[in-house]
């Protein structure tokens, strides 16, 4: 997904239509617009950084060989966030103990399974979610509300954003159907 597609959608939802058009054709922005596409990057980015926090963590998975027992925080290429398993090549789990600044794993060749912490994105970046642009979209219109002081209106858009995580994110469990007899 593109950043760029959920700020266009979004300003459907706050009704600047004239915005839309200039991001989506690619033309001059005026410097008013120009701070409100910034502006809503900043809201995208925290509404992104809300559903990896709260709601959807962003999975990562890394391969490293340790040296020492100890494998540091410093070796991951994404900010750790929190462990979910150690497992070793053979995808057995690996017992390990966190402490401030590194991690002591009981394996030599291990892979770690991890969340990592929702980096900052661009007006041109990309990102991958489970979740449609629209959940996005109406949490940067919420955010864009809440920082006009439109409290109505951002009340509105929190509503649909949370309903629509619920809806997105809530367990499915299998339907079991009681078995028939016969008479």
């Amino acid at each position: 997904m593109k950043v760029k597609d959920v700020i266009l959608k979004a300003c459907d939802f706050i009704g600047k239509d004239e915005l839309a058009l200039a991001l989506s054709s690619s033309g001059e922005l005026s410097a008013e617009q120009q701070v409100l596409k910034e502006s809503l990057v900043k809201y995208f980015n925290l509404v992104r950084e809300e559903i990896a926090n709260e709601f959807q963590p962003i999975m990562q998975a890394e391969k490293f060989i340790v040296r020492n027992f100890k494998l540091s925080f410093s070796d991951f290429s994404k900010p750790l966030q929190e462990i979910y398993a150690v497992k070793d090549k053979f995808g057995r789990n690996v017992n390990y103990k966190i402490f401030e600044d590194y991690i002591f794993v009981c394996g030599r060749e291990v892979e770690v399974i991890y969340s990592s912490v929702a980096t900052p994105l661009a007006f041109d970046g990309e990102f991958s979610s489970s979740l449609p642009e629209r959940i996005y979209a109406y949490g940067v219109a919420r955010e864009y509300y809440f920082i006009n002081n439109l409290f109505e209106e951002a009340n509105v858009w929190e509503g649909r954003f949370k309903g629509a995580l619920e809806i997105m994110l809530r367990r499915k469990s299998e339907v079991k159907i009681p078995q028939r007899r016969w008479i």
